[in-house]
């Protein structure tokens, strides 16, 4: 059983799981909340999706604090009643707000808890579950030092993308650069960016793909219309293995699947860290790919005045040069290394 809800950097590493699992002929079921993006993600035909009615608090103001004791005793009825019915062998917490409920359920039951934490700085749910886990792993190296670093796991695809140096072999013309919001959009970037393309442009010729999400579409090409630029505008990105190769450069967000990617196919990269994510975690994500020199990071606030000089000055060269730095030396196999230990975990309780 896997329990994930809420943004795409929870929802997609574990469906990366779900289908490794799959491929092993084991059945899988998915505790979400009910109108969380993971209700239109996850194939329910392939997958039991069970609703656990959770809210998030942080950030919502005194009333909902007020109301957590009654929410969370209520999702954790809900998580019992759905394990006891389903009687899963283990449960992998993928992370959001669902975690907390599904975790209590999990050691009231005696069910076998596994925690994987996709960004560098641990939240708060799996920093309070992580005492009560079997095993904690992580995507990174995190400020947990029972966390067990494994890698994120990622969409296959993005395994078979070429090697920087043969993917800037031979390649001319105007500097690529691929922009992404993230699972949601960013409204800043889709705001500012056609801006400083526009002025960029001016010197030094670009061609861009933008996604702009799908809230943000309709606004992003208003945007774009009057700026005589060769910009292709996306609202969600299906092939994004081609659109990795196709770049030279990426602007994006740096939540933890982002960083992941990127490290595993190399690429460079200007990272824009939300501002607003709990406890700043994609700022700690993004200094992973600056420590390795494979891309710049650029505060949301100073995106204007940060962005043009460094998009002037950097050459293709430079950017091959970061995607090398950049670029994981060996693949993790994180869903594998999960599969291995629940595997072996059956093995010994027999």
């Amino acid at each position: 059983m896997i329990a994930a809800a809420g943004t795409g950097g929870h929802i997609y590493p574990g469906l990366s799981v779900a289908d490794y699992f799959k491929s092993k002929n084991f059945k899988i079921s998915w505790l979400g909340t009910p109108k969380g993006m993971e209700n239109h993600l996850v194939d329910k035909k392939s997958i039991e999706f069970i609703a656990i009615k959770m809210e998030g608090i942080r950030g919502k103001g005194l009333i909902r604090w007020f109301k957590l004791p009654f929410l969370l005793s209520f999702a954790t009825f809900q998580a019992i009643a759905a394990i006891r019915r389903l009687k899963p062998s283990v449960i992998l917490l993928m992370g959001g707000y669902i975690s907390a409920p599904v975790a209590i359920a999990a050691k009231f039951l005696g069910i076998h808890l596994i925690i994987h934490e996709q960004n560098a700085l641990v939240g708060m749910s799996n920093r309070v579950m992580s005492k009560i886990a079997n095993i904690c792993f992580s995507g990174f190296k995190t400020n947990l030092k029972n966390m067990q670093e494994i890698g994120n796991p990622i969409r296959e695809e993005i395994y078979s993308i070429i090697n920087p140096s043969k993917r800037f072999e031979k390649r001319k013309g105007a500097l690529r650069i691929l922009v992404l919001g993230g699972s949601l959009g960013a409204q800043q970037f889709n705001i500012h960016l056609p801006k400083i393309f526009e002025l960029v442009n001016k010197t030094k010729k670009i061609i861009i793909i933008h996604q702009s999400g799908e809230k943000h579409y309709d606004e992003l090409i208003k945007n774009y219309a009057s700026r005589k630029l060769k910009v292709e505008i996306k609202e969600f990105i299906h092939d994004m293995n081609n659109k990795y190769e196709w770049a030279d450069l990426i602007i994006a967000r740096s939540g933890a699947l982002t960083v992941s990617e990127i490290c595993e196919a190399g690429i460079a990269s200007i990272l824009v860290p939300y501002p607003y994510a709990v406890d700043n975690h994609q700022l700690f994500n993004a200094k992973i790919i600056e420590l390795r020199r494979g891309g710049y990071i650029v505060e949301q606030e100073n995106m204007a005045t940060k962005l043009v000089p460094i998009l002037l000055k950097i050459t293709r060269k430079e950017c091959m040069r970061k995607a090398v730095n950049a670029k994981s030396k060996k693949r993790q196999n994180p869903a594998e290394q999960i599969y291995n230990y629940c595997m072996k975990m059956v093995i010994d309780e027999k």
